[in-house]
């Protein structure tokens, strides 16, 4: 009985100890919800929080006007394409764009 009771002590403090080392996810200024286009994430002047692996560039054809709206899909059929694993693109310049996939 002696010994039922002291695993029960030993597994209740147990989950305490691992419950009080828990952080809770508090949300920042600098949290944000990210844009998907064709299933890609888009990090634009960010980096995601997530743990992720660099795959590789991507470059677009300049277009007629250059503009962001207009860019973006082009570079994010282009990761998919190059690099069908590919999660999202972290935008660099105009036309560039980093490909990453998520650990």
């Amino acid at each position: 009985m002696k010994k039922l009771i002291f695993g029960i002590l030993i597994g209740v403090s147990f989950t305490a100890f691992v419950g009080a080392g828990v952080a809770e996810y508090v949300v920042s200024k600098k949290t944000a919800d990210v844009n998907q286009i064709n299933g890609i994430y888009i990090f634009s002047d960010s980096k995601p929080v997530n743990e992720y692996v660099y795959l590789g560039k991507v470059k677009a054809v300049l277009t007629l006007q250059g503009q962001y709206q207009e860019v973006i899909p082009v570079l994010a059929r282009k990761a998919k394409k190059e690099f069908p694993s590919a999660e999202g693109i972290i935008y660099i310049a105009p036309e560039r764009a980093e490909v990453i996939m998520f650990k």
